[in-house]
């Protein structure tokens, strides 16, 4: 037996998994971009800004604790089940959105931040016209980091009752099957592909021309 004719033979449970394994990735990689967003500029606040550092030094550690560290402390408080699966997955996905946003409304030239300021702009005008655009190019870099990480760890969570792909991957690793394993790591790594070709597209649609040709 092959990857194709265990695929074709088992092509209900393929799809079954492969839709749990996008609900999830959804509605947790969802979360991250709203509230990683949200947190990102929240810190970068003139009021906030003596928080910045601490706060990119605390992201950029915590990128490096492994995702199945995070499964496991999450799985203590809330037991087994796909709301757990969830919550673990969007926490995860949290760090580069907000290592990321943080870091490009913070490089932003002060000058430029200045000449706004000259020209009568007050917080909320310079923020939405002159900072998140000019910072859309390392957002959309996090954002699209954090969906690679997320349905690539949504794998992991399937060991504790969150469904999806890697239900198949580990049934396959149970029974030394190299073929059932493939057949659950294939569908995810054409999401992944996927999933950051169709924010690659958002990203040239929304991001200025001149910050794409300066990168």
């Amino acid at each position: 037996m092959n990857i194709f004719s265990y695929m074709v033979d088992n092509i209900d449970v393929v799809i079954e998994r492969t839709l749990e394994h996008l609900m999830i990735f959804f509605f947790s990689w969802t979360l991250s971009v709203i509230v990683g967003v949200f947190i990102g500029i929240y810190i970068t606040r003139e009021k906030r800004k003596k928080y910045t550092n601490i706060a990119l030094s605390i992201t950029g550690v915590t990128q490096s604790v492994p995702s199945i560290a995070v499964i496991a402390l999450i799985f203590l408080f809330m037991g087994i089940g796909k709301i757990t699966a969830i919550t673990s997955l969007f926490l995860y996905g949290l760090v580069p959105i907000i290592f990321n946003t943080t870091s490009g409304i913070i490089n932003i030239s002060p000058k430029i931040i200045e000449v706004a300021k000259g020209m009568g702009m007050d917080e909320k005008d310079i923020l939405y016209k002159v900072e998140i655009p000019i910072a859309l190019p390392a957002i959309f870099s996090g954002i699209r980091n954090s969906a690679i990480i997320n349905i690539a760890t949504a794998t992991v969570a399937s060991v504790i009752g969150g469904g999806g792909l890697g239900v198949i991957i580990f049934t396959g690793l149970s029974h030394y099957n190299g073929p059932i394993i493939f057949a659950g790591v294939l569908p995810v790594s054409l999401l992944a592909i996927l999933v950051d070709t169709l924010l690659g597209i958002l990203e040239k649609k929304f991001v200025s021309r001149g910050l794409i040709t300066e990168i």
